[in-house]
């Protein structure tokens, strides 16, 4: 008896290779392939060159056809349907209603995709084929209101409904453009508005600080907005300031976010100094024996001509003085938009050997 199973066997056993072999040649039919081939394919050349066999009208509406079911998939494939499109656009079609078909095809992927500006440019070469074409309308109505230019995209509306007046789509789509621009002109009065009372406000403000004579002065080139560090009170007519109170004796400093230039520095230190500071081991700054000052820079010229050279002096500051009095003082300079002030304690030596470097 035959050993049906002996040879077949073998066969299997042996076959690896041949099989192996056998996926290779198989890989080389474009029927079976599976990834392109390194090797030029003469086969799959000339079956991608019969894509482009026939009339030029035929290629180009065998890719429109093509791009047509890709965009039907959804947005997965709205890139590739562009691709076929494009294909079909550069052929040398002569027919209008194919590249016209085409090029709002196109338009539509486009508009799914948010690429407006493309969507505007293959619709208005639509219009110049056909200028009663109502998808380019629409089209480029959508892509319009999408940036914004909702005059142009009610334009395009009117334009497509001179054309079908009873177009409900395009009815729709001015009605929603309507809306739109109103939104915008009321986002445009307020913003309006809104600059109005800014510019008003740093009016007031520039007007407040000059009637008291305050001099500011600014280290960096870009000056900063004046609303940012000073502002006005209306009710009071008072003007607020951010201070610093500098302590050279311990390096520390306290920010005061709002001092009323109706108030005194007193006033402050009493409620800084209400209880001991952490860092105050002698416990000797107390607010009645605190003494203010700030720093004036006095220019003196050089002998010979040629730049002055600033000196710097030390100005002391009544406690019970107004902020007010102070940045009036013809030798006080706000600079970078903060009065800095610096707070000595009346005992101890530090406050000799302190003010002694300024002499």
């Amino acid at each position: 008896m035959t050993n049906i199973l002996g040879p077949q066997k073998a066969k299997v056993d042996g076959g690896f290779r041949e099989g192996s072999d056998l996926i290779k040649e198989m890989n080389k039919i474009p029927l079976f392939m599976t990834e392109m081939p390194e090797e030029e394919n003469e086969t799959l050349a000339a079956l991608q060159s019969l894509i482009y066999d026939g009339p030029p009208e035929e290629v180009a509406e065998n890719f429109k056809n093509q791009g047509n079911e890709c965009f039907k998939v959804g947005k997965s494939q709205y890139k590739d349907a562009i691709n076929y499109y494009t294909k079909a656009l550069e052929t040398n079609c002569k027919d209008n209603k194919i590249i016209e078909a085409c090029l709002t095809n196109r338009a539509a992927a486009n508009l799914e995709l948010e690429n407006y500006r493309k969507v505007l440019i293959d619709c208005s070469k639509a219009l110049k084929l056909n200028p009663k074409n109502i998808k380019a309308y629409y089209r480029s109505a959508k892509a319009l209101y999408a940036l914004d230019k909702i005059v142009e995209a009610i334009d395009c509306c009117d334009h497509g409904l001179t054309i079908q007046p009873n177009n409900t789509v395009l009815q729709n789509e001015k009605e929603k453009c309507f809306k739109r621009k109103e939104a915008l002109n009321k986002k445009c009065k307020e913003k309006e508005e809104r600059e109005r009372k800014e510019r008003e406000s740093k009016e007031e403000l520039e007007r407040a600080i000059k009637e008291r004579n305050i001099r500011m002065e600014y280290s960096s080139k870009a000056q900063p907005s004046i609303e940012k560090s000073v502002r006005l009170d209306k009710e009071t007519n008072s003007l607020v300031w951010p201070v610093f109170f500098l302590y050279p004796e311990y390096k520390e400093s306290d920010f005061i976010e709002s001092f009323d230039e109706e108030t005194t520095f007193l006033d402050h230190l009493k409620v800084i100094f209400e209880q001991y500071a952490p860092w105050d081991n002698e416990k000797k700054y107390i607010p009645s024996q605190l003494l203010v000052y700030f720093e004036y820079n006095l220019p003196i010229p050089v002998i010979g001509g040629g730049d002055a050279v600033p000196t710097t002096k030390l100005v002391k500051v009544g406690r019970n003085c107004t902020l007010k009095e102070i940045l009036s003082y013809p030798k006080y300079v706000v600079k970078d938009g903060i009065p800095n002030f610096i707070i000595l304690s009346d005992k101890g030596k530090f406050k000799e050997e302190f003010l002694a470097k300024y002499q």
